[in-house]
């Protein structure tokens, strides 16, 4: 399942904290309690494709793209001085002339979500 209003969520993914347990495991702050942490695991895949999942309850129910897993992309970007935006759809990535990842959705579904990729 795909969000439904991703900028909101590229939005409120930046107000959470995000922290690196692992090469591949990021521990991220939950935004309605704040004593909670989500773990996101992600896999780098063939064709610059990323397959992430995440611990909350929305991704546990078949969502994927949460902000948990924005934020930890955003922290790893920013590790590498980049700084990464998300697009519904790859003719909107594609119009912003920068490097295009897929955030990959149920397989065959064709609800993957598109990231770009620029120096910060």
């Amino acid at each position: 399942m795909k969000p439904r209003e991703i900028k909101k969520l590229q939005a409120r993914s930046k107000g959470l904290r995000a922290r690196l347990i692992a090469p591949n495991t990021v521990v991220v702050s939950s935004r309605s309690n704040p004593y909670a942490q989500h773990i996101v695991t992600l896999e780098s895949r063939p064709g610059s494709a990323i397959k992430a999942r995440c611990t909350c309850p929305w991704s546990q129910h078949g969502g994927h793209g949460c902000s948990h897993v924005m934020a930890a992309l955003n922290y790893l970007a920013a590790r590498r001085r980049r700084t990464i935006s998300y697009w519904p759809t790859l003719s909107e990535a594609k119009r912003q002339k920068h490097r295009i990842l897929r955030l990959e959705g149920i397989p065959g579904s064709g609800d993957d979500i598109f990231i770009t990729s620029r120096p910060a």
